[in-house]
């Protein structure tokens, strides 16, 4: 075993060899490779070196040895921690030593787990199921297929950290929708200190600007964020597929949210690969590890699951081939909410009610009817006042109108299913949809008025997703064209004239449906009455088009106008915004009641996706029930998610009982709720048929087409090949398993915030600033606990970035800077619109203090690393001596820490038993009890200085004797470390065997099927074809596979070198003394 205590250097110019440790621009580093020069003659020999200092683990660094200032190699040699100056006080030398601990991993037992520990999360126990998987498998390759609002993107941040950890990981890739990639970054760098950045045009020019043109841009940082749409740009992809050639998959971690959206997808027997299929599929190749996220992982087509999971993981899934439970269970984490409140989880979850909101016109005047959760009971019935009906009027002659159509193409169909939809979401949007119709068929006395339906171009960012100006002239232009190719009779244009005219004088009016809302509004918000104040509570207001939400926004506008602060009340997000004005939208919806006036979102499907709006809202309203319900449910998930503060949260929607249409609509937002509770991922493939029930738009046959949607082979097959994998029965077992694994990681790791917080003290000390100051903030109502940081030097300024409120969009940095910094804390405040920083092992303010600890020895010298502590525990005086035992890999990965201990008994005179190592049980029962030693010891003053003087004459050669022990000590830890990390790489070798030969197999069964002549579509058959020709070539690669794989997955684990290193010495002075 290598062991360095203190560094010798041997003869400067002599070269080093694989393997040794060498000490090098003042860090010590592994050698891994020496390439000697083409001549002989000349002193040019480079070295290729990873760093092995803590506050640097894992750097990378190239030199030309003869070259290089004061290189040297070291060996070990007896030399301890040298002559100390002084003691360091107890809680200085206390800090040290748990930032130590803190930093220590292992591989040998990958049940244990530090991520966890060091995030700043609320701690749940059934997120820690994937890092469990994860650190399970040899290589992480994950599907996290959670229920929507159960923290996926927690959970893939808890396996990334621990994956960074432990060397696992340099570079990361995470792929996202364009409208989650600031929420992502946020996150990463809020719960876990990882610091990532957005990939889009804006960041490409900047480091343009910096770098030049000749530097690959995707070169310039190690973990990116990107959107889908920013990805599919060629000047974008084929440079990253280029640069990850070039750099090889090891140590790379590509992570898919919303994976399904790669998976192939048809609505026919076969699925059929997309662009997008192929270009992920090309680059998932490229990483070494995989998490892909996504609620919805089925589409109900085995070969489209079995192509999204072969991307996932080639070696263990193939496309074309069946897909077994057996092989699915070590990678596939599937949960619902329900099934977790069912278990009793101590989580708590809203409770969810879908309300139906039914309007009548009766006798000249409308009332709306408030429903209980059975959608039969009436709770509340109210009258909205007199007014003439024309939605009702409108949707009787647009049935006609269709009928005396009778449009026989699939184009021509269409218009008028678009037509229907929208009278279903406004008048505003039918009538605008009408005049472009009429007028392209040139039946129409009205001419399609301005706005976003007219013009020839919109703007449109294809990195932010399409704005919803440019999604409605594409519609536009899409009715125009499909119109021209329609006839009519005389009867029709009459019927179609009449329309105009009726939806032209009731655009702007008030419907049914705004009147509703602003009787909810009145009761719970603002009685809307001049100068009336408005009460903390907010709403977001769905609708599928920018129409209605203009529309939406100009009556609530008007209906808002002399409240207080009227014309702040309204927010919007929509499609194609930049991330700057999402996040600020976000971050007031969220934000306190007292800060930001907004009480009420208007928005389009932009905001249905991952963004989180549940700080201080529970309510909810779909102006429109969208045709496809899984937008419907993708919206609720907005505020029906964990953190969600209210115990309920309410989702309503209104229905015209007097439409024909809106039974159906009713039937489909009742079957969105039942089937997101009870179906699981069966609840994506119903949806999907649902919406194929309205392909034709709302006839009489449609509830009945609708009720049939259960029963399919895509149903099936859902079942069959994931849904199998959730069963209460195994979820109780699993989360007793991963509560037990929790308690003892934390014992493992001994982390307690107290003591994070009594370390920052320590090093705030060092870098000549005052300590932590105790304040009490109200927040939300409730009293809270929280710490103000002290005045650092100026050069910790971009450090104390990490803490400061959040930027206002174009406030110059220098101003920014000038505000005052946030009050923290060291536990996770409530909520998600905390005000509060959380300090936690991660966090940048955090490491850089552990980090000047993590130093001590080799690039800092704040500290000794020697101290006296007064005890009341012992009568006898005692020494305890520490090392650090670290085993490294291949490219020093850490694969094991720990620091050892030796106890001694330490006599005045010398003598028999003086600095014997564990000569009683009194000597273990001492280390058992440092911790409570020295969370009691009062400051170094207690130790009379003669004491002191003698017990630091007496370091140098108490730490030599004791040495050998700690040497003997570490000797028999590695043996057993060597062991474990020996057998887990023989067992997960046997493992990877056992899959690559049932990939053999399933792959030759599927070559033997003739699903060819069961097919029909010729797109079918070619792409199963395809598939074919793809088995046959996996399998002649598994053959080489069987034979590399198993050892390369065995060096994994191998200790290339063994380092120990002296850590510090304590001794233990008792106070009767």
């Amino acid at each position: 075993m290598e062991r360095s205590v203190a560094p010798v250097p041997i003869a400067p110019m002599l070269l080093p060899c694989a393997g040794d440790i060498a000490q090098v621009r003042h860090r010590q580093y592994l050698v891994n490779e020496v390439i000697a020069p083409a001549d002989v003659r000349e002193q040019h020999t480079l070295v290729r070196l990873t760093c092995l200092d803590d506050d640097a683990q894992g750097r990378p660094l190239s030199v030309l040895w003869e070259r290089e200032l004061a290189a040297r190699v070291i060996r070990p040699e007896q030399g301890g921690l040298g002559p100390p100056a002084r003691f360091d006080e107890p809680r200085h030398f206390a800090a040290y030593l748990h930032a130590l601990k803190w930093s220590s991993v292992t591989a040998t037992d990958a049940r244990l787990f530090q991520a966890p520990f060091r995030a700043g999360i609320h701690l749940m126990n059934h997120q820690l199921t994937p890092l469990k998987k994860a650190l399970e498998l040899p290589r992480v390759n994950l599907f996290i297929a959670d229920d929507v609002g159960l923290g996926k993107t927690i959970e893939a941040g808890l396996v990334l950290q621990e994956l960074i950890l432990r060397q696992r990981v340099d570079r990361v890739l995470i792929v996202c929708p364009a409208s989650v990639t600031l929420q992502w970054r946020d996150e990463m760098e809020k719960r876990f200190g990882l610091r990532f950045e957005i990939f889009n045009s804006e960041f490409v020019s900047r480091r343009r600007q910096e770098r030049g043109f000749q530097v690959p841009v995707w070169a310039t940082h190690s973990r990116f964020i990107v959107s889908y749409q920013t990805l599919r740009r060629s000047e974008y992809f084929e440079p990253l597929k280029t640069l990850l050639e070039e750099k090889g998959h090891h140590k790379s971690l590509l992570v898919l949210d919303e994976a399904h959206v790669v998976a192939p997808a048809s609505s026919s027997r076969y699925a059929i690969d997309t662009e997008t299929t192929r270009s992920i599929r090309s680059l998932a190749e490229r990483f070494e590890h995989r998490l892909f996220l996504s609620a919805t992982p089925h589409n109900g087509h085995s070969n489209s699951f079995s192509a999204l999971l072969e991307m996932l993981d080639p070696q263990r899934f193939t496309r074309g081939t069946r897909v077994r439970e057996a092989q699915l269970a070590p990678v596939m984490v599937r949960r619902l909410k329900s099934d977790l409140l069912a278990l009793g989880s101590s989580q708590r979850y809203p409770e969810r009610h879908v309300v139906g909101v039914r309007l009548t016109h009766d006798s000249g005047r409308w009332h709306a009817e408030w429903l209980a959760p059975d959608g039969k009971t009436v709770e509340q019935r109210v009258d909205l006042g007199e007014a003439s009906a024309p939605e009702l009027e409108l949707s009787q002659k647009l049935a006609r109108y269709t009928e005396l159509m009778g449009p026989g193409t699939k184009q021509g169909r269409l218009v008028f299913i678009n037509l229907q939809k929208r009278l279903l979401s406004s008048i505003e949007a039918f009538h605008r949809t009408l005049s472009i119709h009429a007028a392209a068929f040139g039946a129409g006395a009205l001419a399609p008025d301005g706005g976003a339906l007219t013009g020839d171009t919109a703007p449109e960012s294809e990195e932010h997703g399409e704005t919803d100006d440019a999604l409605e002239l594409s519609f536009a232009e899409t009715i125009r064209e499909d119109s021209q190719h329609l006839s009519a009779s005389v009867q029709a244009r009459k019927l179609l004239d009449d329309m105009l005219k009726l939806s032209a004088r009731h655009r702007a009016a008030r419907d049914a449906k705004l009147r509703a809302l602003l009787h909810w509004i009145r009761e719970h918000q603002c009685p809307l009455t001049r100068g009336a104040a408005w009460k903390p509570r907010r709403v977001i207001l769905f609708t599928e088009y920018g129409d209605t939400l203009r529309y939406l926004k100009e009556q609530l506008t008007a209906a808002f106008e002399g409240t207080q602060r009227g014309d702040e009340r309204i927010l919007t997000l929509t499609g194609g915004i930049d991330d700057v004005k999402r996040a600020e939208v976000q971050a007031a919806f969220n934000g306190s009641m007292e800060e930001f006036p907004v009480r009420v979102l208007l928005a389009t499907d932009a905001a249905r996706e991952g963004i989180n709006l549940q700080g201080h809202c529970a309510d909810l309203f779909h102006i429109d029930v969208p045709w496809n319900p899984s937008r419907m449910e993708q919206r609720n998930g907005r505020i029906d998610r964990a953190l969600q503060p209210a115990s309920t949260v309410r989702c309503g929607y209104f229905i015209y009982g007097q439409r024909a249409e809106d039974a159906v609509l009713d039937t489909l937002a009742r079957k969105v709720e039942t089937i997101t509770r009870e179906l699981g991922s069966l609840g994506c493939v119903l949806m999907d048929q649902m919406h194929d029930a309205l392909a034709s738009g709302i006839t009489k046959r449609t509830l009945e087409r609708l009720s049939r949607a259960a029963t399919s082979t895509r149903t099936e097959v859902t079942k069959r090949e994931l849904e199998s994998q959730r069963t209460l029965q195994s979820l109780r077992k699993e989360l007793d398993e991963i509560g037990e694994l929790r308690e003892r990681s934390g014992k493992v790791m001994d982390f307690n915030p107290v003591l994070l917080r009594d370390a920052l003290d320590v090093g705030f000390e060092l870098a000549g600033a005052g300590r932590l100051e105790r304040e009490t903030i109200t927040e939300e109502g409730r009293t809270l606990e929280a710490w103000k940081v002290p005045a650092l030097p100026a050069s910790w300024s971009t450090t104390l970035d990490s803490i400061r409120p959040r930027r206002v969009h174009d406030e110059a940095a220098w101003e920014w800077r000038k505000r005052p910094l946030s009050p923290v804390v060291f536990e996770a405040p409530p909520g998600v619109s905390s005000k509060l920083v959380h300090l936690h092992l991660s966090h940048p303010l955090v490491q850089r203090v552990l980090q000047r600890f993590l130093a001590q020895g080799f690039s800092a010298n704040d500290l000794s690393r020697v101290t006296v502590v007064q005890t009341r525990r012992d009568a006898v005086s005692r020494v305890i001596v520490f090392g650090r035992l670290s085993l490294f890999g291949e490219g020093a990965a850490r694969l094991h820490d720990e620091v050892v201990s030796v106890s001694a008994r330490w006599l005045d005179g010398g003598g028999r038993g003086h600095l014997k190592p564990f000569a009683d049980e009194a000597d273990r029962k001492a280390i058992d009890q440092l911790e409570t030693t020295l969370a009691e010891a009062p400051a170094l003053s207690s130790i009379p200085k003669a004491v002191q003087k003698r017990l630091l004459a007496s370091v140098e050669s108490d730490f030599s004797k004791l040495w050998p022990a700690i040497e003997e000590q570490a000797s028999v830890r590695e043996r057993d470390a060597r062991k474990k990390l020996a057998a887990r790489g023989a067992s997960e070798a046997k493992a990877l065997t056992e899959i690559l030969l049932t990939q053999q197999e399933a792959i030759q069964e599927a070559l033997g099927a003739q699903l060819e002549l069961e097919l029909d579509a010729q797109a079918e058959k070619d792409q199963w074809r395809r598939d074919k020709a793809h088995l046959e070539q996996r399998l002649t690669a598994l053959g080489r596979e069987l034979v590399e794989q198993p050892e390369s997955l065995k060096a994994t684990y191998a200790v290339r070198v063994a380092r120990l290193v002296p850590v510090g010495m304590v001794y233990l002075w008792p106070g009767a003394r």
